[in-house]
């Protein structure tokens, strides 16, 4: 397999247009830890900052400290997040990226111009959403996650968001993945057109194909109009009885009950809920005949007057990860909530 930082570059028109688009979505991969990753990003903020950009940096801490150090005095300049908190559940980013956006572009969040005179369209974002030791499923969702970025900012303001890849920590898969949810690949301090990038002429499937079976023993509880008590007290006292925490019982308990709701309202009036216990992490499953077909549910702030779209939303800020797969016969929506 070719390693992801050495793919060609193309030199067709498709690719100068799309390196000059709006967003540009860019993956770096790299290598030698801390390292390789302040070499691959330190010139780009510094050249952001010259230009008085916003930057914000989501990524590890053992990361953020190099390049804050690297940068000295200008750090002080840079938005740093913790990425291993903000986006343990990849689902909360596309919202932090939208905030941060809307606050550097056009001057502000209210649109403002800058002291200059002229409006500020520049925004850097340097996000790290995959790292060494991400297990199975958050890997798939953080794979799906990139995907959505494409959608979520392609009709938005320009701003540019370089994901950055450990060569040495990510097995090849994870790699592979990341080269196709990627239009744009740095290579040697330039930008290239990457010739894999799937999505050009149509969008990404981020509900599509199945879950994993779940481990046993699995319970199961169906439920209709009027027997969401029932489902809260099921997930209450399980949750409870596995030492999930009294302030974790509920939020899992609230998550169910507003997919089950979900279920009822968009779902066919019916649905079934599923859980059980994999190591330190506790599942919820709810399946209905409902059909999602918004590819950014969830992950779009609902506004104050919204009828619909909170329910989703709600349930990523409160678990750990969230996975959803819809189609035609029905959709299931899973939710993790880990012990400790």
């Amino acid at each position: 397999m070719a390693r992801p930082d050495a793919i060609a570059p193309s030199a067709t028109p498709q690719a100068a247009a799309r390196t000059c688009a709006p967003f540009r979505h860019e993956a770096l991969f790299y290598a030698d830890g801390n390292r390789g990753f302040v070499e691959g990003t330190l010139a780009l903020v510094r050249g952001a900052l010259a230009t008085d950009a916003g930057v914000l940096v989501a990524v590890g801490a053992t990361r953020a400290a190099a390049l804050a150090e690297a940068l000295g005095e200008e750090a002080e300049r840079v938005s740093f997040a913790d990425i291993s908190q903000l986006g343990r559940n990849p689902a909360r980013i596309i919202p932090m990226w939208r905030d941060f956006a809307r606050e550097h572009s056009s001057g502000g969040a209210d649109g403002s111009e800058t002291a200059s005179g002229a409006a500020s369209t520049a925004v850097l974002g340097i996000a790290e959403p995959v790292w060494p030791g991400r297990d199975a499923a958050e890997l798939t969702e953080c794979e799906r996650h990139e995907a959505l970025l494409n959608l979520a900012f392609d009709d938005g303001p320009g701003w540019h968001l370089l994901c950055p890849y450990d060569l040495d920590g990510l097995d090849d898969h994870v790699l592979e993945a990341a080269r196709h949810t990627h239009p744009l690949l740095a290579c040697d301090g330039a930008s290239r057109e990457n010739r894999e990038y799937p999505y050009v002429h149509e969008p990404p499937r981020p509900f599509a194909g199945a879950l994993p079976a779940p481990c046993d023993p699995v319970r199961e509880l169906a439920f209709a109009h009027g027997e969401l008590a029932q489902v809260r007290l099921a997930i209450a006292g399980w949750a409870s009885a596995n030492a999930l925490g009294a302030g974790r019982t509920d939020e899992l308990v609230l998550a169910v009950d507003e997919l089950a709701s979900n279920s009822i309202r968009h779902g066919g009036g019916a649905g079934t809920l599923s859980w059980w216990r994999e190591g330190e992490t506790l599942l919820c499953e709810v399946r209905d005949a409902g059909w999602i077909q918004a590819p950014l549910v969830g992950r779009v702030r609902p506004s104050i007057d919204a009828s619909s779209g909170r329910g989703v939303w709600l349930v990523n800020q409160l678990c750990d990860l969230v996975q959803i797969r819809s189609a035609p016969a029905g959709s299931v929506v899973r939710v993790h909530m880990r012990l400790g």
